[in-house]
């Protein structure tokens, strides 16, 4: 009888283990960790030099629209007397195809979501190379001792002869900085259809523009040493 009992607790001991994200605690290292999520607000976290605050979850089983988001975390970074929130979501688009904003970058991080089914987490990480990510307006990526800074969208159009705007699009400004050297890149992704990525080079990094919009920016980054 006694070991049966014992055999017993073992097999719900390791059942208990394997479930999803919501059973498990912070999965937690020096450069990553991993934060399940319940449905509304979830407590904050501290992770290296920052504080994570994942403030609301939002899940839609049945979306209003084609792009109204299924999953919706909103999120604020604490670092020192500075708080940045953003917004994380995806949706099925008319396509079937799934849309999402993430990973979102921030300084030196990502924010990811991971979602198992109904279980939904937040990986964060240190940014990397040849890792796609989005950046926010205004503000800044740091991979390695690179810096990537969103500047501005500057909406234009074209004219014909007569004076007539004809085709409307967005001029973006974007800061690299490595050290004590700086430059900055502008580029108008004027057929966002084609399926061939904008290239930045500069030093010994390439960068591909993979979207474009006039809020974020999803790009990657390659180091030729890498």
């Amino acid at each position: 009888m006694t070991l049966f009992k014992t055999k017993l607790l073992l097999i719900l001991l390791v059942g208990m283990q394997c479930t999803g994200y919501a059973q498990s605690e912070n999965n937690k290292g020096d450069s990553a960790i991993i934060i399940p999520l319940k449905i509304g607000k979830n407590p904050s976290t501290p992770f290296n030099n920052i504080i994570i605050e994942p403030v609301n979850l939002y899940i839609q089983s049945k979306p209003i629209n084609n792009n109204s988001p299924q999953i919706q975390l909103e999120l604020n970074v604490v670092e020192n007397n500075s708080k940045y929130t953003t917004f994380l979501w995806c949706y099925k688009a008319s396509n079937n195809s799934e849309k999402a904003n993430y990973p979102k970058a921030y300084k030196n991080y990502s924010f990811d979501l991971k979602i198992n089914k109904e279980d939904v987490a937040l990986v964060v990480k240190k940014l990397d190379f040849k890792k796609p990510m989005f950046i926010n307006l205004g503000q800044i990526a740091i991979i390695g001792t690179l810096k990537i800074l969103f500047l501005e969208c500057i909406g234009e159009w074209s004219e014909d002869i007569k004076g007539n705007h004809t085709d409307a699009f967005n001029t973006y400004n974007i800061a690299l900085s490595e050290e004590e050297e700086h430059k900055t890149v502008s580029f108008t992704p004027l057929n966002t259809t084609v399926e061939k990525e904008l290239t930045i080079q500069w030093k010994n990094y390439k960068i591909l523009i993979l979207e474009a919009s006039d809020k974020t920016v999803k790009l990657m980054v390659f180091k030729n040493d890498s």
